[in-house]
């Protein structure tokens, strides 16, 4: 039997996929909560509010992603 590789490029395409789906609906929760609940001054469209939504998502799910990677392996 021949040894194949750890990660396949369809497995990291599909871990990539998952990463992006999961940090924007993150994004989407901070931002509902953000525009909606928190700062009733910020304006429905807010392209500020947005990005930093976006951002705290992306940052959420990566450190997720890294708690998750180091708590299975060391």
């Amino acid at each position: 039997m021949k040894a194949g590789f750890e990660f396949l490029p369809a497995m990291i395409v599909v871990m990539i996929l998952a990463f992006i789906g999961v940090f924007f609906f993150m994004g989407m929760l901070i931002h509902s909560s953000l525009m909606y609940e928190d700062k009733k001054n910020l304006k429905r469209n807010s392209e500020k509010a947005w990005i930093l939504s976006m951002t705290v998502g992306t940052g959420i799910t990566g450190w997720m992603f890294i708690y998750g990677y180091y708590m299975n392996f060391f």
